[in-house]
Order: C-alpha cells, then structure tokens, then sequence
C-alpha cells in the first residue's frame, strides 16, 4: 500500500466517524421549550355565584337627643359607638337657676376670710346642691349612639343636642346593581356587606325587595337588603360593598380564574391544557358559575387535568412548554 492510498483511507474513516457524530447529535438535539407555565389542577368543589355591587348603609328611625331644660351639663353617661336600653340615663342637666345657686355659693366661699364666713358659705352651697333641679336625659328607644355634641360642665339652652342614636333593628342595606343583574336578583337570597376601611366583621343579610326603577345615569336598580348583627359604629350613609349570592353548584369541576381564556371574536372560554408536563393544548370549554377566584367548567377538561395559570395565553396549540 502506498503511502498516497494509506492517507486516503484515513481520511475516509475519520470522516466517516466524524459524520456519524455529528448525526447522532443532531438526532438526538434536545428541544428548547417555547415558554414557561405555572399550572393548577382541575378538582371537583362546591361554587357559589355571587353579583358584585356597592351601596350604604341607611335607618328608618335617627334620632337626636335634646336637652329638656337651659343649664349646665352635669354628667354625660355615654360615648360614640355605646349601645343602650330604651330609657337608660345617657346625661343629667342642672337647671339654669340652680347652676346660677351654685356658682354664687361658690363664689362666696372663694371669697370667705373669716372661719364663720366660711361656714355659712359651705351652708349655702350644699343647701344648693342638695335641692338642685336635675334634668334627666334617657334614651327614647334602644338603638346606639353614633355622635356625641357636648362635655361635661358645658352650658346648654333647652333642645340643644346632646348625643345622636340609630335604632339598630331599623338599619339596611341600599345596594346599586348595575341592570344587566336584575334578572338574577330575586327576595331571600343571601348576602354579605363588607365595610371598607373599617375593621369590622362582614355583615350578613338578605335580599328584601328590589325597587323597579332604574336610574338612567348609573344604569342600576337599588335592592334593599336586611341585616343582622350590624356593628353599632356602621351609621347611616357609611359606603360598603355586597356581595349577593344567585346562584350555587356542588361537587363540579373547578380551576382558578387565570386559567381561562375568553375570545371575544368567537365568544368562547379555552384553557391550555397541559399533556406530560410538557404540551400545551389549547382545549375549549364551557363554563358555569363563577365566584371571584374560580370558575366551573361544565365541559371540555376533568377533575385532575392540569391547566397553565401563568405563561400560557397567546401560546399556539401543541407548544413544547416547561412547567415551573
């Protein structure tokens, strides 16, 4: 063999084993996935619909105290946010004359020198006190106290306020729903009032009656709701928000609201389906009632499938995917 024919052969073998390389490689290239997804799986649960709206609170029956007579507040009995009996003592009035008796007995003791000066100006001023005419003021019916106008020591004239209360049992609800609602809003069914900006407990109710006219500005109807247990500082016209069940569905197929996709074009919810941890399928569905974070999916997915939360929308059907 030649030295020529020898480089030749060599040649040919390293190339053929350099091209059975490189071949293995790109047949075995791993495919980069297209994006990244965060899922959640489909699980069977209970759902209740619910319409959003805003309103306040109003009351049929709000009240300001008055004093009875012109004097001087001796003694206020309650603040803002109290809750009282009808007729419980919430302040006490020394009349004018007696408070003028009392200042002038005072007066002379200030001014006593002498120890007989000073007892007959402490004989006066406890024969004032004592037969003093005191007004008391008591609450006209059970209810809570919302404002609070004087102090202690405070000169009033008769029907001056001294405090403001609500009747508690008389307080609802004025919810405005906006009209494309009305139709699912009907008497008796269950609602809850929150009360932003206030630390309070949500308040429950129910729908009493809908009122049929509709204002022409803000397109929505008022619903009157009743309340129970209402907090006594939640006063009248304080903004809360409600929400009004219409509807409920148990053991049904439920997933996150970011998972499903409405086109509008076509009016029709899909969701990206992930296959192996690794497809994503884009699959129709139909959904049922929804709540603020689920929705039911009556069709198109099982109890089990999982779905992309995150990362999916705009993805064409069949993408290579990788699951965060």
């Amino acid at each position: 063999m030649t030295k020529h024919l020898s480089f030749v052969i060599a040649s040919l073998l390293l190339s053929g084993i350099l091209f059975g390389c490189s071949s293995k490689t790109d047949d075995t290239a791993e495919v980069k996935p297209r994006a990244t997804v965060k899922v959640a799986t489909a699980y069977l649960g209970d759902i209740n619909n619910t319409v959003s709206a805003t309103g306040s609170f109003e009351v049929l029956r709000d009240e300001k105290v008055k004093s009875t007579i012109p004097g001087k507040i001796k003694k206020v009995f309650v603040l803002e946010g109290d809750v009282v009996r009808k007729r419980q003592v919430i302040a006490t009035v020394i009349s004018q004359e007696s408070n003028a008796a009392i200042a002038g007995a005072d007066e002379l003791l200030a001014q006593a020198t002498t120890p007989a000066e000073k007892k007959q100006a402490e004989d006066a001023l406890r024969l004032a006190e004592s037969t003093a005419a005191v007004a008391t003021i008591t609450a006209p019916f059970s209810g809570a106290i919302i404002h609070r106008f004087v102090t202690e020591g405070e000169l009033v004239n008769q029907g001056t306020d001294l405090v403001e209360m609500v009747d508690l049992s008389s307080e609802y609800f004025v919810a405005n729903v906006p009209i494309n609602y009305v139709s699912a809003i009907r008497p008796g069914q269950f609602v809850v009032v929150t009360v932003p900006g206030m630390n309070i407990p949500p308040v429950r109710g129910v729908v009493q009656a809908i009122n049929p006219a509709t204002d022409p500005n803000s397109q929505s109807i008022q619903v009157r709701i009743s309340l129970q247990a209402i907090p006594a500082l939640v006063t009248a016209g304080t903004f809360g928000n409600v929400q009004i069940r219409v509807g409920e569905a148990k053991s049904v197929v439920l997933v996150p609201k970011q998972a499903v996709y409405h086109n509008d074009e076509v009016n029709q919810y899909f969701v990206w389906r992930i296959q192996g941890d690794s497809i994503a399928l884009l699959t129709q569905v139909n959904v049922g009632l929804s709540d603020s974070s689920r929705f039911e999916i009556t069709s198109g997915i099982r109890p089990g499938d999982v779905v992309a939360t995150v990362g999916g929308y705009g993805l064409p059907d069949s993408t290579d995917v990788k699951v965060e």
